[in-house]
């Protein structure tokens, strides 16, 4: 059978690398586990990523999902778009599952750091600029951090994942954007101290008994 073709090679050696990650974690990973998945040579595995922990950072940069900026014109739209985009394209590239090995290999090697940082942030910027048109809008505090903002939002889902590794459902992402709205919408609304005072009741005009002489 003829050996596959240079790129082809490299594809399936970073797809078989996922797979191995998903099933042995970062620990399972070995040129010698990914060339049996993958069909590739070890001796190519090595002329095209050099070692094993070259391959992982290249198989998780293959993993980023850029997402699109969505401008429906209205902070609900926006985000529901964007909670269904990470639904769809991230399940399909697996980030869900791969996410909490990446976070902790990062913590050692610092080119799977910045890897992740780069998924990370393809998270952020779409949501960073929804939340800067929703202030434009009126529809959030102008002067709030729009990166405290993000923290509101995507904390929620860092925590079931990575904490209680749960699954998101649908019913879990609709409570955090209900939540979310409620939370967000509420820092246009005046503060207490600002409310207008109440109105001080009318003098009565009725005449006081005038004391007995």
């Amino acid at each position: 059978m003829a050996r596959p073709r240079s790129t082809e090679a490299h594809r399936a050696a970073l797809d078989a690398t996922v797979e191995v990650l998903l099933e042995g974690g970062v620990e399972g990973v070995t040129l010698d586990a990914v060339a049996a998945r993958s069909g590739v040579a070890k001796s190519t595995l090595y002329r095209h990523f050099g070692s094993k922990e070259a391959l992982v950072v290249q198989a998780a940069r293959g993993c980023l999902v850029e997402h699109p900026t969505p401008d429906t014109g209205s902070l609900a739209g926006d985000l529901r778009y964007l909670f269904d985009r990470w639904g769809e394209a991230e399940e399909r590239k697996r980030i869900p599952e791969l996410l909490p090995m990446l976070l902790d290999l990062a913590n050692r090697e610092p080119a799977m750091h910045d890897v992740v940082e780069a998924v990370l942030e393809e998270r952020r910027r779409p949501m960073r600029t929804i939340l800067q048109l929703a202030q434009l809008r009126g529809e959030i505090a102008p002067d709030l951090d729009p990166e405290m903002l993000l923290a509101i939002i995507i904390g929620p889902f860092t925590y079931r994942r990575t904490v209680d590794r749960l699954e998101i459902t649908e019913e879990f992402a609709e409570l955090v954007l209900q939540s979310a709205l409620a939370a967000l919408h509420a820092t246009t609304a005046p503060a207490a101290s600002e409310a207008p005072a109440p109105s001080a009741a009318p003098p009565s005009t009725s005449a006081e008994p005038t004391p007995a002489q």
